[in-house]
This record gives C-alpha cells, sequence and structure tokens, in this order.
C-alpha cells in the first residue's frame, strides 16, 4: 500500500475513539471552502463590495487576528464545560453545531447588504474557528504517532491548504460588484460548505480517543530533546510568519490595482492563489521528505523564503515579480507550519488544548500583522515618513499610499523590525544547551 493509501486508510488498523482519517480529512477540505472565503476572500470582497480602503482592511484583519485569539485560547476548557464524556452533548454534536452557525453566518452580508455586516461576520466567524479547527485536530492526532502521525498530518495540511486554492479559482468570476449582490451571495454559497460537513462528521467518534500515547519509541532521549527545542523554535517562526502572512493579506487588492489589475476581475484571486499553491506543494514535499527532522537549517532556509518573498510581494513593480514574490512566500509559509505542525504533534500534547494553543499562535501572527501595517500608515499620515501625507486629504491618502508604494514600504519595513526579535529568540533557543 503507498503512504498515500495508509496516510488515509491508517493501514486498516481500527482502534476505539480513534477517527477515520477520510472523515477527517474531508471536514477540513470541505469546511476550509466556507472559510477561506469569509476570512482571507473577505478583503477583496469588501473592496470590491463596500470600497473598503487599506486601512480598513488591516482593521478587519486585526478583528479577525484578536478574536481568533479569544477563539483559540477558549476552546480547552469551553470544550470540556460543554461537551464530552459525562457532558449533556459530546464532541461530536458540538463540532456539528459549530457547522450550523457558521453557515448561517455567511449570509449575513446578503441578509443586511451593508458594511457593518462584512464587520459582524469576521467578528464572530473567526472566534468560532478558533474552536473548529483544534477540535478536528484533536480527532485527527488521538492515537496516532511517529510515522503515522506524520502521514496524517500531511495529508491534513493539504486538505485545507489545496481547498484554500480551489476556492479562490471557484469564486474569481463571481466577486465583481456587478449586481452589487453578486459577491455577497458567493460569501452565503460557498458558506453552505459547513453543512456538506454534517455527514462526515456522523462518521467520527462521539468524542476523541486518548491523546496520551506517550513517546515515540523511536526517538531517543536526545531527539526527544532536540524536537522540543526545535519546536519552541519553530513556534516562535509560525508567529512570525503569520505576521508576515496577515500584514501582506489585507494589502493584496490596494497592491492588485497598483499593478493595473481591475477591481473585481478574476486576476485578483488567480493571482493569490499563486501563494497558496505553492504553500500546498511545499505541504507535499515536507511530508513525503523527513530529511528536515530534527535538522536546524529548516528554520534557516524557511525564515529566509518567507522574509523574502514578503519583501518581493511588497515591491513587486509587475505582475510576474508579484507572482514570483508569492510563490516564494508560500514555500516558506508552508516550511514554517509544516514543522510547526509536525513537532507539536510529535513531542507536544495532541489533545484539544494543544491544537488551541498552536492555533492562538496563529492568532497572536494574525492580530501583529495587520497592526504593522496600520502603524505604517499613521507614520505616513503623521508626516514621519517623507512622502505624500500632504499632498491628499482625509481617506485618498491611504488608497494613495498603498498604491503608489510607499504604505507598502514602510509596512515591510515594520514587519522586518518585529522579525528581528523573533529571529533573536530563534537563535537563542536553538544554541541553548542547557535543554
Amino acid at each position: 500500500m503507498s503512504g498515500s493509501a495508509r496516510a488515509f486508510t491508517d493501514g486498516g488498523i481500527a482502534q476505539p475513539g480513534r477517527a477515520p482519517l477520510w472523515a477527517t480529512f474531508a471536514l477540513t477540505w470541505i469546511n476550509n471552502f466556507g472559510a477561506a472565503t469569509s476570512l482571507i476572500a473577505i478583503y477583496f470582497i469588501a473592496k470590491s463590495r463596500f470600497d473598503f480602503t487599506p486601512r480598513e482592511n488591516l482593521m478587519l484583519g486585526l478583528l479577525q487576528g484578536v478574536t481568533y485569539i479569544a477563539g483559540a485560547m477558549s476552546v480547552g476548557v469551553g470544550s470540556r464545560l460543554l461537551a464530552g464524556p459525562g457532558r449533556a452533548i459530546s464532541t461530536r454534536a458540538l463540532l456539528a453545531l459549530l457547522q450550523v452557525a457558521l453557515a448561517a453566518l455567511c449570509f449575513m452580508p446578503l441578509v443586511f447588504q451593508n458594511a457593518w455586516s462584512v464587520w459582524l461576520l469576521v467578528g464572530i466567524y473567526s472566534p468560532l474557528t478558533g474552536w473548529l479547527w483544534p477540535i478536528i485536530e484533536s480527532f485527527l492526532s488521538a492515537g496516532r504517532t511517529g510515522a503515522t502521525l506524520r502521514r496524517s498530518a500531511s495529508v491534513f495540511n493539504f486538505s485545507w491548504a489545496s481547498s484554500q486554492v480551489l476556492t479562490f479559482w471557484i469564486i474569481s468570476p463571481f466577486l465583481s460588484n456587478d449586481p452589487p449582490s453578486k459577491p455577497l451571495w458567493t460569501i452565503a454559497a460557498m458558506g453552505l460548505s459547513h453543512l456538506i460537513c454534517l455527514p462526515a462528521i456522523l462518521a467520527i467518534p462521539r468524542d476523541p480517543g486518548s491523546h496520551d500515547h506517550g513517546d515515540d519509541p523511536a526517538l531517543s532521549t536526545a531527539e526527544r530533546v532536540n524536537y522540543r527545542k526545535l519546536l519552541v523554535c519553530f513556534r516562535i517562526a509560525i508567529v512570525m510568519s503569520y505576521v508576515v502572512y496577515s500584514a501582506l493579506n489585507p494589502l493584496l487588492p490596494a497592491r492588485m490595482s497598483a499593478l493595473g489589475i481591475a477591481e473585481g476581475s478574476p486576476a485578483n484571486t488567480l493571482l493569490t492563489s499563486v501563494w497558496m499553491s505553492s504553500r500546498v506543494l511545499m505541504f507535499l514535499a515536507m511530508g513525503a521528505w523527513a530529511g528536515w527532522h530534527g535538522r536546524r537549517h529548516a528554520l534557516v532556509w524557511s525564515i529566509a523564503l518567507l522574509l523574502g518573498g514578503f519583501a518581493t510581494c511588497m515591491l513587486a513593480p509587475n505582475i510576474p515579480i508579484m507572482a514570483f514574490g508569492l510563490a516564494v512566500f508560500g514555500v516558506g509559509l508552508g516550511a514554517i507550519y509544516s514543522a510547526a505542525f509536525y513537532y507539536a504533534m510529535e513531542v507536544g500534547s495532541a489533545a484539544v488544548d494543544a491544537g488551541g494553543k498552536h492555533e492562538a499562535l496563529i492568532g497572536l501572527g494574525y492580530t501583529a500583522g495587520p497592526l504593522a501595517g496600520l502603524g505604517a500608515e499613521m507614520a505616513i499620515l503623521a508626516n514621519l515618513i517623507p512622502g505624500s501625507a500632504r499632498t491628499h486629504g482625509g481617506e485618498a491618502v491611504a488608497t494613495h499610499l498603498a498604491g503608489s508604494g510607499q504604505l507598502p514600504l514602510v509596512t515591510l519595513i515594520a514587519v522586518l523590525v518585529l522579525a528581528l526579535p523573533a529571529i533573536a529568540l530563534i537563535v537563542r533557543q536553538a544554541r541553548d544547551k542547557s535543554q
């Protein structure tokens, strides 16, 4: 049986409380059609339908980050209080309720047809996904370790990442503001994916199985110590990577316009999908190749690719260079995420709490990235950065600066400044002999 087949079937081995991998992969893949639309494509929709400025998109990203942290940090305690053995409902039932709630939220912009509905959608949808993913990750990881866990984590990452790519391809013709309700129908239609997940939920156990699987017998004591050290390093790196990610996404609509791509054009999301596609390929490569396990060099090249790709995207003068930057950025992001997820599952706990901590770290990056962009804009508007702050008035200055290159450049500098302490912490941790 091939490695990919074993990843889907666990080699035919059934254990009590262990969810079938096909079900967890289906839940992951299908859910992301709604999530990618409501949390990533939303920046293009907000700009197209409600004329969101770069500042408003950055504030929307900040809202997403703060609320995602709240959801991810509360899922461990909250899920234990509400669901599980001895509780009124099972974890499976809680997961089903989340699906219904997420689907209903996706109809909010269509029903209300105003900008505030976008803020409400993100403000409620984001923390609910902070519960959704750790619960699914808990079902995925229960009772698995070693090579089985590595293959499962690889396919899990491929599942959600590939559905994001498909989402951006599917919705690309439907983001134009003609008629005005078309992009809002797109959110609602993709949100139905959450309801399509319900049959797959019936295939998983009532509650996740035991996560107390002990240490992987294939790892020596020295290897386990090294893995724990690398887990800390990559957890720092994943926060940094999502700072970069969340600074980039809100500015992409304005960057696309600056490169001559018309608002609402399918080219906006198709070009954006370049980084998602390269991330998918990197997930597959990291899952198939074990040569990076326990090796520090993966930290160096993954961070270099991430920051180099981001810088290229912020400064790209034309579409081909933007596409190249996005591809490099996706490879770096995929490598960091793969390593952080693998080490968290291998030498950390795999319970809901562990997934929640992993997602909360991502949420921290979601929050800091938009803050860097907003700080950059404030510096420009306060004329702390020499340029055009005095030549454009009101909201127009934000759009002008994003298009002309000043806001992306200052945001790039702000992000690199934020990255330096993270890199210093990683170097210090990697050299620490006391662990």
